[in-house]
């Protein structure tokens, strides 16, 4: 990511003369530093501050000056309402900012607020806080859609029973490896297998619940470390990948299903070691002005080559990405770099669509990203801090990346989707 560099200015928006002018700056950085104290003001705050950061005003068609002018009369009622006695309920708040905000396709927003002046019912229960996450009402409408409801790593552990154990008589199971390890304030689950075909021939195969790699591998030559162990395991799929004879050395697969994102430097790990030269498939831009389309150049992504490299395309060896719906952020853009490989294909489904990047060392020196305090302020909004479209135009937010092959979990399970990659690998020429 090239560097940043903004001149930071004091920028006071002018507002429509049917909008309330606000006496305040609308925010730079991840503070909003903005009060309020009744539900009007409340709505006047956070309008403002989305019509300033959010990065995806170019792609996404929300009429947010149609939201302001419909649901402020709506606010100022409520306040009305409270000043004369009567309660306003926090379901009833529920319901105005989901219809507010919870078609916005930024896949990475998750939206806080209180109920600043909370009903005696809602105390009693303790339930006097809003969330609205538009990612979630959106992938319901999905004809794929299905609950996240089983665990990777158990079906993985399962599956290698099964081969052990002679029921799964396709394929071999040379080493099978797991490892949980904590990374920060996170578990970070990780699967490798070595897969040995019929004719003899090797498939490398890794799965993570999240892109933690490039910590994780800080502890590869110290046996003291917490992260030696998983970092063993990540270097054992990388090794077979990198250094397997061509002759036996069938496909690579990397699994992204049910991956929640993390490092972008982790494309250091699953890109870099299998290219010869530099690749740059995505693009991202950032906010640099209060208007809704004013927006940075596109910067380009670019990956370079690892000293220790491998190039699939000259040795045309396969290099196959599971994703499914639950594959998200980093989980989708590793899928895409991968696809965009010459030998590069994806199997399962349409991925989640939360592709802008969150990088927190540059909210302070953009127009976008998360704002916000629940404790100090009572509201946070998290959202992306860059916009990112792929080489041909496409802007994946809100939509994912398409695999090219469908294999779907609720008709084929997740065996049916690895099945379906191995038997990809089995018959590529």
């Amino acid at each position: 990511m090239r560097k940043i560099s903004i001149i930071l200015i004091t920028i006071i928006l002018t507002l429509s003369s049917c909008r309330k002018s606000p006496d305040y700056v609308p925010y730079i950085g991840e503070t909003s530093k903005m009060s309020y104290s009744n539900y009007a003001e409340q709505f006047d705050v956070l309008w403002n501050n989305i019509n300033t950061g959010y990065v995806f005003w170019d792609v996404d068609k929300t009429d947010w000056d149609g939201m302001y002018e419909k649901y402020m009369p709506q606010f100022e009622a409520l306040d009305a309402r409270y000043e004369s006695g009567k309660a306003v309920e926090t379901k009833e708040l529920q319901a105005l900012y989901d219809e507010i905000m919870g078609g916005l396709i930024d896949h990475h927003m998750y939206v806080q607020l209180k109920n600043i002046h909370p009903s005696f019912s809602n105390n009693s229960f303790g339930n006097n806080t809003i969330v609205i996450n538009p990612a979630n009402n959106e992938i319901v409408t999905r004809d794929y859609y299905y609950k996240e409801n089983y665990d990777m790593s158990n079906e993985l552990q399962q599956f290698i029973k099964r081969v052990a154990a002679n029921k799964e008589s396709d394929y071999k199971v040379v080493k099978g490896d797991f490892q949980t390890v904590k990374v920060d304030d996170s578990q970070v689950s990780l699967c490798y297998i070595l897969f040995q075909l019929p004719d003899g021939r090797y498939i490398p195969y890794l799965w993570q619940d999240s892109y933690r790699m490039s910590t994780i591998m800080t502890g590869l030559n110290n046996p003291q470390s917490r992260y030696y162990k998983a970092a063993q395991l990540i270097d054992s799929w990388k090794q077979a990948a990198l250094k397997t004879d061509k002759k036996q050395l069938a496909g690579i697969i990397l699994d992204n299903r049910c991956n929640s994102g993390g490092s972008s430097a982790d494309v250091n790990h699953v890109v870099a070691p299998f290219i010869k030269q530099d690749l740059s498939v995505v693009s991202t831009r950032y906010k640099e002005g209060p208007g809704r389309l004013e927006h940075s150049v596109w910067s380009p992504m670019t990956v370079e080559p690892s000293t220790q490299n491998r190039d699939l395309a000259a040795e045309n060896i396969p290099y196959v990405v599971l994703s499914n719906l639950y594959s998200i952020s980093m989980g989708e853009i590793t899928t895409y770099n991968v696809s965009q490989l010459p030998t590069g294909y994806v199997v399962g489904e349409r991925t989640y669509g939360a592709t802008g990047p969150l990088l927190p060392g540059y909210i302070d020196m953009t127009y976008g990203g998360p704002f916000g305090d629940m404790q100090n302020e009572n509201h946070y909004v998290y959202t992306s801090t860059f916009e990112m479209q792929t080489h041909e135009g496409f802007v994946p937010e809100g939509i994912g990346f398409t695999p090219d092959k469908e294999v779907l979990t609720k008709t084929s399970g997740v065996k049916g989707q690895l099945d379906a990659a191995l038997k990809y690998i089995t018959e590529y020429k």
